[in-house]
């Protein structure tokens, strides 16, 4: 039986009840150089008796604008008890960034041998944590536990069943995946006063996603020409300093270079690569390989295409502009200083001497950048107007994504839905074309598709778009496609999320091999990314059933041990253990699950499933209507307001 148990260790925090981080995935790959060694003493062991520990950070829920906390350690702990720290320093992680990308954490030596545990150390006395309702607005929010208590620090300790333990040995390689899911493991209370209750779980899986966009950050060490790689000490977030390892990176054919300003791509950028001095600030883009740990970059960015020093960066997607003013929404503001901000809305100013660059696109100027656009921006922040000058500053233009329901297939119109996972009631299009009568129709949202193919689109069908928002004042179509995907309950995994009263007992009951699930007296929300909320509450779920692979979960609210929670591969096992807990006092009060859904049947096919038992808190009045309508009967927006940021360690 595959079966994992997990440990809570409180620490700091009064109250009865211990709580979790809900944020993302770390995921660890472990490269062995010794076999069957199981020395305690770690200190002795010499480099010839240690493997390599690779960590990446992915993931976060859109309900979520802001999700930033500290992890103040990430300890392997040896069948021995030796223990192994292999996060050098404490670092700010606003996991809300990568929703679309897995960061290069750190590359640590660890002794060899087997690991059957892992701790995790997060600290949510400073944590930044900001959500949003239906229409968009956002709301600062607190935390709590179960008991309405607030979360401060603590550890989760996760321990490895025996057919899953990590065997660190000469030439082996491991990955693991700690998942610790934002949907699973938070209950918005309320949103006047913004309240979340924090009751994460954590899900293990041995295995990477090579299929996202992986990220490493760091300073140059050196360049290998004749095997096209690059070596980096590792500097994750906006770490300056700090031993987070080191990290090669495979260079191809298909690389391509953002170089002090300048485009190239191939052998053109290695050899200038090859030319910049140890240290320099360097970024790549890439896919990192489950089975050997290779890093293949796809893009790479360095010099002062960085921003890393003497610069103010703010991350965003550009919901207005007026001549060289942009404004950006639900805006993330890294200061020079080393804070991290998040601001409702700030401004930035461009000029002709702006320096602006882009992936997929030659010759990037400011007339590029146009509502829609996700953005990087290097440059002067003002404090007192919230504008960041970038006259002298750079401006990185990101992949953007675009959704909405198909009106015309030739040329491609969508009514569109969304811009990135914010609603496009946010956005002025106003000056996106020539003329008024020319600027971009949310209703009628026309897509340049050039030589995609489009055959299996029909009106009425939901689609995804990743390109570019097209040239600002122009008419000349309104976003440039690199890829368009379909979205439909078959070809999109849904999000859904129950929470029971604690009087209702028959919430979850077993069918044979499948769950049946009655949410007449719960509050529920069902998500299908890209679709309007309005689309997606049409749905409804009713019967659970196990994917081909997947990961099943029970976790007893509040319990500090090992036994309070367990994770199963094997669908069947859940059931006999889902049954066997429903024999306790405790009624399920929470379920998450993530899969195909049939709505013709109400049936989800579930490769990941939460089933919590215990006391959790209800949803007020407001966040219940926002979940079945996407339009709460009150709203109140945060008090920063236009130009505004809030620090991520003030004060609530």
């Amino acid at each position: 039986m595959r079966r994992w148990g997990m440990t809570m260790r409180k620490l700091n925090r009064p109250g009865g009840q211990t709580s979790f981080l809900a944020a993302a995935i770390l995921a660890a790959v472990l490269s062995g150089c010794n076999s069957e060694s199981n020395d305690s003493e770690s200190s002795s062991l010499s480099s010839a008796d240690e493997g390599s520990v690779q960590v990446v950070l992915t993931d976060a829920d859109d309900a979520f604008l802001t999700y930033q906390v500290n992890i103040t350690g990430l300890t392997l702990v040896r069948e021995d008890g030796t223990e192994v720290d292999v996060l050098p320093a404490t670092t700010e992680v606003d996991f809300v960034q990568y929703q679309e990308l897995s960061e290069l954490f750190t590359v640590a030596s660890v002794p060899a041998g087997r690991y059957d545990s892992v701790r995790v150390g997060l600290d949510y006395s400073g944590a930044d944590i900001v959500i949003q309702d239906g229409e968009g607005t956002a709301y600062d929010a607190s935390v709590v536990d179960g008991d309405g208590n607030a979360v401060t620090s603590l550890d989760v300790e996760l321990t490895l069943g025996d057919d899953q333990e990590l065997n660190v040995r000469r030439g082996g390689l491991h990955g693991l995946t700690l998942d610790l899911d934002l949907a699973a493991s938070n209950e918005i209370l309320s949103y006047t006063p913004a309240v979340v209750e924090v009751e994460p779980f954590l899900m293990v899986v041995a295995a990477q996603d090579e299929e996202r966009e992986h990220r490493a950050r760091g300073l140059l060490q050196s360049v290998d020409t004749d095997a096209s790689t690059v070596t980096v000490d590792v500097r994750p977030m906006r770490k300056r300093e700090g031993e987070f390892g080191t990290q090669t990176i495979t260079l191809t054919d298909e690389t391509e270079y953002t170089i002090d300003g300048e485009e190239l791509t191939g052998s053109d950028g290695l050899t200038q690569l090859a030319t910049l001095e140890a240290d320099t600030a360097l970024i790549a883009y890439g896919v990192l390989d489950s089975d050997e740990g290779t890093f293949t970059a796809q893009q790479l960015i360095a010099g002062s295409s960085v921003p890393w020093s003497g610069d103010d960066v703010a991350k965003g997607i550009v919901t207005a502009r007026s001549g060289n003013v942009l404004t950006i929404q639900a805006a993330v503001l890294e200061r020079d200083t080393k804070e991290a901000d998040f601001t409702e809305s700030l401004t930035v100013t461009l000029a002709d001497t702006t320096r602006v660059t882009a992936w997929h696109l030659d010759d990037t100027d400011i007339a590029d950048i146009s509502v829609g656009q996700r953005i990087s921006v290097a440059g002067t922040y003002d404090s007192e107007t919230g504008d960041v000058d970038v006259s002298e500053g750079s401006v990185r233009l990101k992949l953007s994504q675009v959704s909405g329901q198909v009106v015309n297939t030739s040329p491609l119109e969508l009514d569109l839905a969304a811009v990135g996972n914010r609603t496009v009631d946010l956005f002025d299009f106003a000056g996106t074309g020539e003329s008024n009568d020319d600027d971009a129709d949310p209703d009628a949202y026309t897509i340049q598709t050039a030589s995609l193919s489009l055959s299996n689109l029909e009106l009425d069908d939901w689609v995804s778009v990743r390109g570019y928002p097209t040239e600002y004042g122009v008419a000349n179509g309104d976003f440039s496609a690199i890829s368009v995907n379909e979205i439909s309950w078959t070809t999109t995994a849904a999000s859904f999320v129950a929470h029971w009263l604690l009087d209702d007992t028959d919430g979850v009951t077993i069918d044979s091999d499948a769950l049946t699930v009655d949410t007449s007296r719960a509050t529920v929300r069902l998500r299908l990314r890209g679709v309007s909320r309005e689309v997606s509450n049409l749905a409804t779920v009713s019967r659970i059933e196990a994917a081909e692979q997947g990961r099943y979960a029970i976790h007893m609210a509040g319990e500090q041990d090992a036994e309070g929670s367990a994770i199963y591969s094997d669908f069947s096992e859940f059931l006999t253990a889902l049954a066997e807990a429903q024999t306790g006092d405790e009624p399920v009060g929470h379920l998450t699950a993530r899969g195909e859904l049939d709505p013709e049947t109400e049936t989800l096919t579930a490769s990941m499933l939460v089933v919590r038992f215990g006391d959790v808190q209800a949803p007020d009045d407001e966040v219940i209507d926002d979940r079945e309508s996407g339009n709460p009967s009150s709203r109140h927006s945060r008090e920063s307001g236009q130009g505004g940021s809030h620090s991520s360690g003030g004060h609530r």
